[in-house]
């Protein structure tokens, strides 16, 4: 049975940045492709989060294709848009007055608790469920997957834990609940394609 529909896509480049909404993404078992595969380092290789450094929230971040392969690039505050490479480590140093850099993880990518992130319209819009989000917005909660669960649903994403979901040609296991922001948290059980507009289904 249709559950929900896909209303927004969106991938993550870089942990803590802003995203980009797309189309269409292929899910891989780490989760959306390119979805947070760099992070912020510092000289020690220690990751740099939006906990530690919240002004990394105000970076936008887009993937870019580059002769050696996929990159990212950066827009910083002051700096000219589209940094990328040495570029985008020094234009993060600068702005941010201490040594950075970004480093790439590939398919694995950078991510705390599972690769997927999903949450609905009605979960945004709903007053009561703000009070659980307290660590991000909620008219932005830097979700992958944002549902349409139509006028009046029977229940929400959050009540889909233990569950699989089928969206698109992928299959993702929801497993949790974010501890301090909206949606669910899913793993990948197959890869697949996901496209704005795809039904879901859940069970």
């Amino acid at each position: 049975m249709t559950t929900a529909r896909v209303h927004q896509l969106w991938i993550f480049p870089v942990k803590s940045m802003r995203g980009t909404s797309v189309f269409e993404a292929d899910v891989t078992a780490g989760g959306l492709a390119h979805d947070r595969a760099w992070a912020v380092v510092d000289p020690g290789g220690t990751t740099v989060s939006a906990a530690q450094e919240p002004r990394l929230r105000q970076v936008a971040a887009r993937v870019v294709e580059q002769p050696g392969g996929p990159s990212v690039a950066i827009d910083v505050p002051g700096a000219g848009p589209g940094a990328v490479g040495a570029a985008a480590d020094r234009a993060l140093s600068q702005w941010l007055g201490r040594p950075l850099r970004l480093e790439h993880r590939g398919d694995a990518g950078y991510v705390d608790v599972a690769p997927v992130h999903l949450v609905s319209t009605w979960s945004m819009s709903d007053a009561a469920h703000a009070e659980q989000c307290d660590a991000c917005d909620v008219s932005e909660p830097r979700a992958n997957l944002v549902l349409d669960l139509g006028a009046a649903p029977g229940s929400g994403e959050r009540d889909w834990v233990g569950l699989q979901v089928r969206v698109g040609s992928a299959t993702l296991d929801v497993v949790r609940h974010p501890d301090h922001c909206l949606g669910a948290y899913a793993q990948v059980v197959h890869p697949g394609l996901l496209r704005v507009g795809d039904a879901v289904t859940v069970g």
